[in-house]
């Protein structure tokens, strides 16, 4: 995986809502405007990579932004 991904925009997958983000600094990162506190308690301590494969079993698909 890149390490120069900044941010990870999500979407609901069947309406491409914006549904929150990704923030990511280095190997840490963080959810900002995510309201599905299942989803957060879920995938705390996980490595970014692990929650990017497992976001579709929350209905959710994800742009990344790259710099």
């Amino acid at each position: 995986m890149s390490t120069n991904i900044k941010e990870v925009i999500l979407y609901d997958a069947d309406t491409l809502e914006y549904t929150g983000k990704i923030l990511v600094e280095g190997g840490n990162w963080q959810f900002s405007e995510v309201s599905n506190d299942f989803l957060l308690k879920f995938t705390k301590g996980m490595p970014l990579k692990a929650v990017l494969q497992c976001l579709i079993s929350f209905n959710i698909v994800y742009d990344i932004i790259e710099m």
